[in-house]
């Protein structure tokens, strides 16, 4: 007759192994886009990533140039900002000629907000312009 252990121990590595399957494979979700580009679309998918972060992969098409959204802007930026702290630049999200973009980065939190602002350079601290995109996220795992 096999012990208890010798049952529970394969239960426990499938069961592991299914929550990193879901979480490695969750759905981009609709990032909320600001009234001003109506047509452009966004998706934001966070993962559990390496060492618990979570890997954030950004997609957005049909985004006007951010000289059109913002006359002294020359690049989208993308903030990440954790509750009860501070935006911080995670990079340029630039578009190419059919005016789509991506940006993959991590992060060490696990609820945090997604935002993309048209500004004048890639370097800046804080963000000088509304949002065009936004999104919360709060990865479960």
């Amino acid at each position: 007759m096999e012990s208890k252990s010798s049952i529970v121990q394969p239960i426990a590595i499938a069961v592991a192994l299914l929550t990193g399957l879901h979480i490695g494979c969750s759905k981009p979700q609709t990032m909320h886009t600001a009234s001003g580009v109506p047509a452009a679309q966004g998706e934001v998918k966070a993962t559990l990533g390496a060492n618990g972060n979570t890997d954030v992969s950004i997609h957005v098409k049909h985004l006007a140039l951010p000289s059109k959204v913002a006359p002294d802007a020359t690049v989208y930026v993308v903030w990440i900002r954790a509750i009860a702290a501070t935006d911080q630049n995670v990079g340029a999200l630039r578009l190419n000629s059919n005016l789509e973009g991506s940006l993959d980065t991590v992060t060490s939190h696990r609820s945090f907000r997604v935002s993309i602002t048209p500004e004048q350079r890639s370097e800046v601290d804080q963000p000088t312009h509304d949002p065009v995109f936004t999104y919360d996220v709060e990865r479960s795992k």
